[in-house]
């Protein structure tokens, strides 16, 4: 099963990002929005893992997040991945002043790399990041001109109170994230 952690967003900040990703939906074929569903903050993606594994990697959650508490977050900005200019994936950046986020990434990592569970750690580092779209192939240049105007674009901002493990099931229509379990902050 495919597994990964994140914190899902406030509804009136998703209808922001969806508001966002609705002007720009018809422009590029190769361009694949996330379904409104699927917007989410990535924390920690796992990967594959072996169905006797998911206890154990709960309970390592469960460890992990214990010292973290509700946190404020400021949802703004548009990047992409390795770079605007040459986007692979687009994502609205995540502003958490506490460092909550990747004090969660880091924990997680940690307590991962001492538990012995057959997971990979992310060797990638951790940018608090909504994936909104992933590219593939050659793209609309003036696409990536129109967003730019977005870099300081505010979508608003909450109170982070739990993180989600969701398995993704990967289907032909795209991918549906199923809630496996919520740690409460």
């Amino acid at each position: 099963m495919r597994l990964f952690l994140a914190c899902d967003l406030e509804a009136r900040v998703k209808d922001s990002i969806q508001a966002f990703i609705d002007k720009f939906r018809k422009w590029d074929g190769a361009v694949r929005w996330v379904r409104a569903e699927n917007i989410h903050i990535t924390l920690y993606f796992f990967g594959e893992v072996k169905e006797n594994d998911s206890l154990p990697l709960q309970q390592l959650i469960t460890k992990a997040l214990m010292a973290v508490h509700p946190f404020p977050v400021r949802v703004l900005g548009i990047s992409g991945f390795p770079s605007l200019s040459r986007p692979r994936v687009l994502w609205v950046g995540v502003e958490n002043p506490t460092n909550d986020l990747r004090e969660m990434y880091t924990m997680v990592d940690r307590h991962l790399l001492e538990s012995g569970i057959g997971i990979q750690s992310d060797s990638k580092g951790y940018t608090p990041h909504v994936t909104i779209a992933r590219i593939k192939g050659p793209f609309n240049k003036k696409l990536v001109e129109n967003i730019e105007d977005y870099q300081e674009h505010e979508f608003g901002s909450y109170q982070i109170n739990n993180a989600v493990l969701y398995q993704s099931i990967l289907k032909r229509d795209g991918p549906q994230y199923v809630p496996v379990k919520v740690f409460e902050l």
